[in-house]
């Protein structure tokens, strides 16, 4: 299930990649209005080098200094061409990580529907897996030399029956196109390379079923114990997941919470992504859109606290986990501002620095009492917990 944490570390991960497009972004201006000013040898005179490498060096001064105006305001006694190039440079950059905050945040909330897709598709794996075995006993049965029969023990099985006989799981299985129809090929070679000769479900294949193993049914075994850990079929899984890392335990949970409450006899019925619903994912997106509406607040306040430090030099991952602390204690009245600063602290021992939680410590302490004094942060409800 989507907890608070693993959406700040959702949003965390398409601001990262939002922030790294936009450096990208400037650095390709940058070369354009230096090619844009550079002298042409076949068009202009040699002598005339050191003032093409003055416009040049001008152009990108502008960018540079105008890059949160968005337009070069005052030219003073600037070329006037430099001055309609390096607008036009701002315009278009302007333009662009519009459009890029806009990819990562549909990227970021869609990934929610491919986790829950994921969820789906796997649920119908078992059922794969029995027609695989009907296949090869009707080969078996074909064979003209009499083999000892080989036990196929998902076939006929109950809670494969179930989740065939399941119209929401059809239904739902339709709505998202998840189906296994384009890997008909893994599923073979998983089926007689990874599942028949996996350890834990040889007592299920005719082998002695080791005493510590409780009573569950292949099916539970197979995703508890098979299907996420074993490498052939994680590597599948991992290739069409970006952060499958992250994602793995949450889809694992929700197979296997499925497959125990029906073999528990509580029947079929879909585990939920988030707990709260539309709430937390409200709670993602405003995440996301408010560090990048309030992003050279944050950058400004956040250099005033780092002494001597650019911003710049700050690991980009520790600026990404501030910010987002930022606007979660000003912009998320219910929410304490220790549980905020606790959520970034573990977030950064995650994914950054060994020295990041210090630090992303200090900073939030120092700002969060800043900005409780100044009015900015304001705690309503269960927000005034352990807030003192």
């Amino acid at each position: 299930m989507l907890n608070r944490r693993i959406l700040r570390v959702k949003a965390m991960q398409a601001l990262y990649g939002y922030f790294t497009a936009v450096e990208s972004m400037k650095e390709v201006k940058r070369n354009e209005l230096e090619e844009m000013h550079a002298l042409d040898p076949a068009k202009h005179d040699f002598a005339d080098k050191a003032l093409f490498e003055a416009r040049k060096k001008h152009a990108v001064k502008l960018f540079n200094k105008n890059l949160l105006a968005g337009k070069v305001e005052k030219t003073g006694d600037a070329d006037e061409e430099v001055v309609e190039n390096v607008n036009a440079a701002l315009s278009e950059f302007e333009s662009q990580i519009h459009k890029e905050a806009r990819a990562r945040k549909n990227d970021m909330m869609k990934e929610a529907e491919r986790l829950q897709d994921t969820y789906l598709k796997l649920l119908l794996l078992p059922i794969e897996i029995e027609q695989r075995e009907k296949l090869d006993s009707e080969k078996e049965d074909k064979a003209y030399i009499a083999k000892e029969k080989k036990i196929y023990p998902f076939i006929g099985n109950d809670l494969v029956r179930q989740l065939k006989e399941s119209d929401l799981l059809q239904k739902e299985a339709t709505r998202a196109s998840a189906s296994w129809d384009n890997e008909q090929d893994d599923i073979k070679s998983w089926y007689r390379e990874q599942i028949r000769t996996a350890e834990p479900l040889q007592h299920f294949f005719g082998g002695k079923k080791p005493e510590d193993l409780p009573e569950n049914d292949i099916v539970l075994e197979l995703f508890k114990r098979v299907v996420f850990k074993n490498e052939a079929i994680a590597s599948y899984l991992e290739a069409n997941h970006l952060h499958w890392v992250e994602n793995q335990p949450i889809v694992k949970s929700m197979v296997v919470k499925t497959i125990k409450a029906m073999q528990d006899g509580e029947g079929f019925e879909l585990a939920e992504l988030t707990k709260n619903g539309e709430e937390d994912f409200k709670f993602l997106e405003r995440l996301f859109n408010d560090v990048i509406n309030q992003n050279d607040f944050l950058e400004e306040i956040i250099q005033s606290k780092t002494m001597n430090w650019d911003v710049d030099r700050i690991a980009l991952t520790d600026r990404v986990i501030l910010k987002l602390a930022l606007v979660e204690m000003m912009n998320s009245p219910s929410i304490p501002v220790k549980v905020t600063i606790n959520e970034a602290i573990e977030i950064s021992k995650m994914y950054s620095t060994p020295k990041s939680k210090q630090f992303v410590n200090g900073v939030l302490d120092v700002l969060s009492n800043e900005l409780t004094s100044s009015g900015k942060i304001r705690k309503s409800g269960r927000g005034l917990i352990d807030n003192k």
